[in-house]
């Protein structure tokens, strides 16, 4: 299962995926992605990336994961992107698959503590 918002008052895009996701799930979700990033105008956002109950994902759907990351990273208003997971796995998954390898915290947070996400977020963009 997955989702995806945008809020412009707050400057957030948030992908949210649950249970079990396959990749034909993740090719469905890159298509609202790009809506979504369509809406935000080039406006300064950040990006949330909610992956608190969701199961490992399988090596293609890593990869797509990889694509839907870099897309939001490559998009104009970029400000930093935060991946939270509850589990160590998928965390591990998502920290060895970072958009761009040796990225400070600043710009790309894998976190499994719903606090530091909240922190990274709350920062002015």
């Amino acid at each position: 299962m997955w989702r995806v918002a945008y809020d412009p008052d707050r400057g957030l895009l948030t992908i949210g995926l649950h249970e079990l996701v396959n990749p034909k799930d993740l090719r469905e979700l890159g298509a609202a992605q790009a809506e979504a990033l369509s809406c935000t105008a080039g406006e300064p956002f950040r990006a949330f990336f909610d992956l608190r109950q969701l199961f490992p994902l399988e090596e293609e759907a890593v990869q797509l994961m990889v694509t839907l990351k870099r897309a939001v990273a490559g998009h104009r208003g970029f400000r930093g992107l935060v991946v939270l997971a509850d589990s160590a796995t998928v965390a591990m998954q998502q920290h060895h698959t970072r958009v761009r390898q040796g990225t400070r915290h600043d710009d790309e947070l894998v976190t499994t503590e719903a606090a530091a996400a909240q922190r990274f977020l709350a920062r002015p963009l």
